[in-house]
This record gives structure tokens, C-alpha cells and sequence, in this order.
């Protein structure tokens, strides 16, 4: 965990210091997943069986459909391949001529189905290919599945779904519900089946149980029963958006999951569940707490709700270092329900590790906004969908001029070779795996000031889907410059845990400047100090972070390194043709157009070259006079104006030890920093540039 040595305690500290160590424990769980799963395969199939062989033995091909289904899940979720496509293959067809049932359940029970119709939606996503056939027979057992919603009517009308002779439940609901849904959006004709009508019965049978258990849970009943309560919410919020309910209805969720929360026992468990159906080999199911908090943590829906529990979602992850079992390598954990079984089970232990998963997911979304939150800033509600592209309308494309090398477009580069690859790799580190290696995600972007670096950088975010995180030299120092590096450490140590952010450090100019120039002492003190805070936010690799500044002449020399920065590139003043392209400023374009200004003639070069050399607002505050000149001299007057006094032409201080004795302009310095630029590796047909 980040170290925060000399930092005053205070409520956030506190708080992220929590979070984090709750983090580091569920990766910890996490990291044996794949190894401790991989006991219980079976060597045919493919498929995982119930108990470990060593427990009880099976025959090969003999595996699990229920707890097959549920490791698929937890492969799903996490990414974790373990299952190849080859292997796919063969346990989709294992599982398509097998009988389905479980346990003694009778063939085509709506619970062995809707876990095998999730089953074989997970293994198509990982290659497998249904044939003709084999899809005539998912259609037919989602049929099957979709006739079970009409034989129970104990609550409102039909729409729950039993297992006979017990009553209708809300877990078998939801089960089947979440299949159906996953095979209507591959399956058209599934998505008939699973009809608008059909839905609006399950969703009224859900409210009836939801309200019905609600109410045994606030009168202290024998009868209530937490878990059915909180299938029924999901079942709910996974037919029906948010926005589609009445606010009384949006209400009575948030409080059946605060009623659910609270039964929590101490020791991190809930009360068990009403028997659910009954197994003839082993007795009566029941419902599991840490496969029911997979389902809510996964619920996107929930997930804003779910910030008030975290605290609870922190002791049922605490408790599983008491429940869990030795597995011969690593632990694995036990649903708990049969007294006859006293090891680890396959489905049960699948299930926590997800529950880690999910749970890792949301303590990264708090911390995410704990950061937000340390810095002033607010989290954005809704984030833009990613696109993986700069968007154009918004930012005018500018030049990339290299000494002896073609000019190229500065949107080209980030798209193709910047965004690109974080792009590919966005699910990869929505995982919390991080990005590959070789994904470039750290930039730095020098040039002249108002040439709309922080807007760039906010385009890049919302390329991403992710938000932007603005820090500059005052979050250091708002505690006074005697706390400077302690703050420096814990920011930045809270900047490590952080995930799906893009991070712009503006202005940090002072932070990073040569050491061996003026004021060397502080310089020395301060690069020194952020060198191995922007390698390790690199090395983490979950983070995007961009540099803006004005001055990468006076950036010391190990700050812009591989290894810290993966690209270096000026943003200038937008192109000529950009700007003539601007809707808003038309009236240019057809100014030019009527005078018969053609740019591609050398006598109206120099008029290309005063307009190409402003800025954004400088062409902005002479757009109206220019679209109203009379005349070419006119026009060509206006353009010499505003270039005389534009940003590139402004002198610049000296610099002693960089530079010559005499003064120079923004243009001159732009022009001498061409050997830092450097582009990605990544950029298709680029060669990689290397620092003179």
C-alpha cells in the first residue's frame, strides 16, 4: 500500500487507506483463481465438476452442469481464458448432447436449463460454433424455459418459476430471466419468445414478491426471507431501466437493498435462505450469499446504491479468509448447505471469486472518486461511450513538423498511434489486469500558450469513456510548501490506485525542471522527487496521464525518458484548412471564394502564412472583419495585423542556460524543440523516433 509518511490523518486518508487494503485482499483472492479452479476440471468435457476428484471421484465426462456454468461466469467476467477455443468447442457439444439435468433433478428442470442456456451463451463468445441443429435445440429449451413462467400463480398472476412441488421463487426467476435475456439478443427468435407480454408478467409477479418479503423483513417474520427479497430487485431492475420507474418504485429498491444489508450478521453471513427445491442426491438447496452478491455487485443498475453498503460488502469479504477450505493447492470455499459435504465445491468457490472480482470493480469506482473528491472536482455522473477517436468537430487538427521528415497531422497521430491501442485494450484493463506493456499510455504535449492542450486532453478522455482528472502544482501545495512532498506522495499515491482515468498534470513545469539550471538546490529536490512517482504511475499500468506545458525546453532530460512519457508531441496553432472549415466560421471560406484567393498560388503565401500561424481565438477575433473586407488588400491587411502580434511572433525572456543571448519568439523555440518530439511505437508506419 502507498506509504503516507508525515501526512496529517484525516477522513479521506482514512478512508482510502480502507479501501486499499480491501483492494490488495480481494486481488490476493483473486490472484489463485485460475490454479484452484483448474482442480476440479474435468479432463474430457472440460467442464468442472462439483467436488474435488480427490473428494469424490467421478468418471471422465461425468462434470457439473450448474457448477460449469457458474466457473464460465466467473471466466467471463474476469477474462481469465480458462477455457480455450478448442475447449470450448468440446464442452458446448458435451454439454448439447448430454441430458439436462442436475443432481437428480428431473430432465429440462428450469434450473439446470437457464444455467446451461448462460453456459453455452459464454462458450459461443469464446469460440465455439452451434451448428443448425444445436441451435434448434436452444431454441427448444428456451422455449421450455419460457412455458415455466405459466404454471405457478401463487402471488399477482403468473411470471415465477419453480422447480415442483416447491412454490415459485424469486432466485429461479431471476435465473431464468437473465438466460433469456443474454439468447434474445443473440437469437432473434428467442427474443420473440421472451415477448414484451411476457416481461410485463414477470415484472408484475417481481413487484408483488419484492413487496410481499419486504414486508415480512419490517415485521420481524419467520418467514421472511432476504435473499428472496433481493432476486426479486434484481429481477426488477434487470427487466425494467430506472428511468421507466416511478420514483416511489425507484424508492422501495433502495430500500429492499437496505433491508437486505441490514440482516447481515457480524460474523459477515446472512440468514439462510427457504429451501429452494430438492436435490435427490443431496438434500435441499438453498440460495448462497456470495453467488446473490455477484449478482447485485454485476447489476449496473444497483452499483450507485451500492456505495452506501460498502462497508457491509467489506465484512462479508473479510469473512472469507475464516470460511475458506484448504483446496490442495490454494482454498477454495463451501455453499455450506449439505452436512454431508465438509470440503470446498467447485460452483461455490467460482462464486466467491467472482464476488471479488465485481467487488474489486466497485472499491476502484470509489476510489476513483475519493481522488475526484481530494481535488476538488466532481466525478461525472455519465460518461461519453468510447469511440477511440479524437472528436474532430470539436478540436481543429494542427502540424507535426520534424527536420527533414514529412509533416503529419497531429490528430492522425494520437488516433492511430496513442488511442488506438489503449482502445483495443480498454476491456483488458477494465479487468484490472492493466493495459499490455507495449501500450503506450503516458504523453507529454508542449507548445505555445491558447493552443488548446487542456482540451485535447479532455478529448482523449472522452475518447475513452473515462473522465478527466485535472491536477496542477496547487493540489501540492495547499497544505503550504513545507508539506509539498508529503502531499506529492499522497496524491500520487492515490493517483496508483486509481483505474479508468486520464489524468492531466498542467503546469507542472516547476516539478520537472532540469536540475543543473537555475536554482538548482529546489529543481534537484523537486525532479528528483517526481521522477519515480510518474514511473510508477506508468508501470501501473491502468491509468492514462498527460502532461501539458509551455516549456519542455526546461524539462530535465529523465523526465522524458521511455519509460515515464511513451509519446512527446507539439500542439500548434490549428491548420489553415482546419480553420476554413469551421461551420461557424464560413464566412471566411466564401470571402476567399469571392475574391478568388487561391492558397495553392504562390503570390497569396504569405496571407496563407499569416492566417496558418494563429491561434484558435486569435483567427476567432478577426473571423467578422475578414468575412467583410472589400477587397484582397483588405483581407491580406487584416491577416498581417493579427500575424505581427500573434503568439508565435511574441519574444520570449532568455533562458540562461538554453538558447541564444538574444531574444526569441514562441515560433523560433517551437522550431528548435523538433528533437524531443517522439512518437509512439505503435504508430502504424511510423518509424520511432528516439531523443538527439
Amino acid at each position: 500500500m502507498p506509504e503516507f509518511a508525515d501526512t496529517e490523518v484525516d477522513p479521506t486518508a482514512q478512508r482510502f487507506a480502507e479501501l486499499h487494503a480491501l483492494r490488495l485482499t480481494l486481488e490476493t483472492h483473486l490472484a489463485s483463481a485460475q490454479e484452484t479452479l483448474d482442480q476440479y476440471r474435468d479432463p474430457q468435457s472440460g467442464g468442472w465438476y462439483h467436488l474435488h476428484p480427490n473428494v469424490a471421484p467421478k468418471s471422465p465426462g461425468d462434470f457439473s452442469r450448474a457448477s460449469t456454468a457458474t466457473c464460465l461466469a466467473l471466466d467471463r467476467v474476469a477474462g481469465l481464458r480458462m477455457v480455450e477455443a478448442d475447449k470450448a468447442q468440446t464442452l458446448a457439444d458435451a454439454i448439447l448432447t448430454g441430458p439436462w439435468d442436475s443432481a437428480g433433478l428431473p430432465e429440462d428442470n428450469p434450473f439446470t436449463v437457464a444455467f446451461l442456456l448462460e453456459a453455452l451463451a459464454d462458450l459461443k463468445n469464446l469460440g465455439a460454433s452451434i451448428d443448425d441443429s444445436q441451435e434448434t435445440k436452444i431454441r427448444d429449451k428456451s422455449a421450455r424455459l419460457v412455458g415455466a413462467f405459466d404454471e405457478h400463480s401463487e402471488l399477482a398472476d403468473e411470471g415465477g418459476i419453480a422447480v415442483n412441488p416447491y412454490p415459485a421463487t424469486a432466485f429461479l426467476t431471476f435465473k431464468a430471466v437473465h438466460a433469456l435475456m443474454r439468447w434474445a439478443s443473440i437469437d432473434s427468435s428467442i427474443g420473440e419468445m421472451f415477448s414484451s407480454n411476457l416481461r410485463q408478467k414477470i415484472s408484475r409477479w417481481s413487484w408483488a414478491a419484492l413487496h410481499a418479503e419486504s414486508v415480512l423483513v419490517s415485521s420481524n417474520s419467520h418467514d421472511a426471507d432476504v435473499f428472496e427479497l433481493a432476486y426479486a430487485i434484481l429481477t426488477v431492475t434487470t427487466i425494467t431501466e430506472f428511468s421507466e420507474m416511478t420514483p416511489p418504485q425507484r424508492g422501495i429498491i433502495g430500500y429492499g437493498l437496505d433491508q437486505f444489508f441490514a440482516a447481515q450478521g457480524p460474523d459477515g453471513t446472512w440468514p439462510r435462505s427457504r429451501p429452494l427445491f430438492h436435490y435427490p442426491t443431496y438434500g435441499d438447496a438453498y440460495c448462497y450469499d456470495y453467488e446473490l452478491l455477484v449478482s447485485v455487485l454485476g447489476n449496473k443498475r444497483l452499483r450507485p446504491l451500492l456505495r452506501e453498503h460498502l462497508t457491509e460488502l467489506r465484512i462479508a469479504a473479510l469473512a472469507l479468509e475464516r470460511l475458506r477450505f484448504p483446496v490442495g493447492i490454494g482454498f477454495g470455499w463451501s455453499s455450506g448447505h449439505l452436512r454431508q459435504i465438509r470440503s470446498a465445491e467447485s460452483w461455490s468457490t467460482a462464486s466467491v471469486f467472482h464476488f471479488c472480482f465485481e467487488l474489486t470493480t466497485l472499491v476502484a469506482l470509489e476510489i476513483r472518486r475519493l481522488v475526484f473528491d481530494d481535488v476538488g472536482q466532481s466525478l461525472p455522473e455519465v460518461l461519453p461511450v468510447a469511440s477511440g477517436k479524437i472528436d474532430r468537430s470539436k478540436f481543429l487538427d494542427s502540424r507535426i513538423e520534424r527536420e527533414g521528415e514529412n509533416q503529419l497531422s497531429l490528430t492522425e497521430v494520437i488516433d492511430q498511434g496513442f488511442l488506438a491501442p489503449i482502445y483495443g485494450s480498454l476491456e483488458q484493463a477494465s479487468r484490472g489486469s492493466g493495459f499490455p506493456k507495449d501500450v503506450p499510455r503516458a504523453a507529454i504535449f508542449y507548445g505555445p500558450p491558447g493552443t488548446s492542450k487542456t482540451q485535447l486532453a479532455q478529448l482523449i478522455a472522452d475518447a475513452l469513456g473515462w473522465p478527466l482528472l485535472k491536477i496542477d502544482p496547487s493540489h501540492l501545495t495547499r497544505r503550504g510548501l513545507d508539506r509539498l512532498h508529503a502531499e506529492a506522495n499522497r496524491l500520487f499515491g492515490m493517483l496508483e490506485a486509481a483505474d479508468e482515468t486520464v489524468v492531466l498534470l498542467d503546469e507542472f513545469d516547476e516539478l520537472v525542471r532540469e536540475r543543473e539550471g537555475p536554482n538548482e538546490v529546489l529543481s534537484r529536490f523537486l525532479t528528483t522527487a517526481m521522477l519515480p512517482k510518474l514511473t510508477a504511475l506508468h508501470d501501473r499500468r491502468q491509468i492514462v496521464v498527460l502532461l501539458a506545458t509551455n516549456h519542455v525546453e526546461s524539462f530535465d532530460s529523465a523526465i522524458r525518458r521511455p519509460g515515464r512519457f511513451d509519446m512527446i508531441v507539439p500542439v500548434m496553432q490549428p491548420t489553415l484548412e482546419a480553420k476554413l472549415a469551421v461551420p461557424a466560421w464560413s464566412s471566411v471560406a466564401d470571402k476567399v471564394s469571392e475574391l478568388g484567393i487561391r492558397f495553392d498560388l504562390i503570390k497569396f503565401g504569405e496571407i496563407r502564412t499569416h492566417l496558418d500561424a494563429l491561434t484558435y481565438s486569435e483567427y476567432s477575433a478577426i473571423v467578422q472583419r475578414l468575412g467583410s473586407a472589400l477587397s484582397i488588400r483588405e483581407f491580406e491587411r487584416i491577416a498581417s495585423e493579427a500575424y505581427h502580434g500573434c503568439t508565435l511572433k511574441q519574444q520570449l525572456p532568455v533562458i540562461e542556460h538554453e538558447g541564444p543571448d538574444e531574444p526569441e519568439s514562441w515560433e523560433r523555440r517551437v522550431m528548435s524543440q523538433q528533437s524531443k518530439i517522439r512518437l509512439p511505437e505503435s504508430l502504424p508506419g511510423m518509424t520511432h523516433l528516439t531523443e538527439s
